[in-house]
């Protein structure tokens, strides 16, 4: 085996455990969740985990690096200059991401651990803080476009814009059984709006996006 084939195999196999690990930490926990369930899921043995991972905070390291491979594509997409439009198409594919249900659990068993373990956010808070800085830019150029109207600081305005997708999600998830997606929808869609309002002539309504 060459090294190239030496490293596919290595990276194939850190996959495939990782996937074991989601599943379990979404079905049982992460507390609840031992190495022996993760190996058990993989197919592999104990000693084989240990191999790749020495304990569930490097599992949690691991999926810090997956979360920042996951959001790079959306991060790419913000580069692009698309004004108003671009940020709005942004916001709508951010809060598609976070409405997954297994998505969601598995972000509130990572974070309760986070809150015992503050030294293992670190690379969330990173990637976090990349997003943030990347969304604060594009607003920046909306606003240097004159597409985008002048408000709070740019990088308040991405935390805010974030923290209510999240937010959204969260609680959309909680209460599905009680309120409709569309009107969930909606709810979200006009608080976007709220919080992007473009420039506005004098004697001119508001552009629809």
């Amino acid at each position: 085996m060459t090294d190239s084939q030496r490293a596919q195999a290595t990276a194939a196999r850190r996959e495939q455990l990782l996937e074991a690990a989601l599943h379990c930490f979404v079905v049982k926990g992460f507390h609840q969740t031992s190495m022996r369930d993760i190996a058990t899921q993989a197919g592999v043995s104990l000693g084989s985990l240990y191999n790749h991972f020495d304990s569930k905070s490097a599992l949690i390291a691991e999926i810090a690096q997956m979360e920042s491979t996951e959001l790079a594509p959306l991060e790419a997409q913000l580069t692009q200059p698309r004004g108003r439009s671009g940020i709005l198409q942004f916001t709508r594919d951010y809060a598609a991401l976070h409405q997954d249900a297994a998505r969601l659990m598995l972000a509130a068993e990572v974070l309760s651990e986070l809150l015992r373990q503050p030294d293992l956010a670190q690379p969330f808070l990173a990637t976090r803080s990349r997003l943030v800085l990347t969304l604060a830019a594009a607003l920046e150029q909306a606003r240097a476009g004159g597409e985008l109207a002048q408000g709070m600081a740019a990088p308040d305005l991405a935390s805010l814009l974030l923290d209510a997708i999240e937010g959204h999600c969260i609680v959309k998830a909680l209460a599905r059984a009680q309120v409709p997606a569309e009107r969930s929808t909606s709810r979200l869609s006009y608080l976007l709006e709220a919080l992007l309002p473009p420039v506005v002539a004098k004697g001119h309504a508001p552009k629809q996006t």
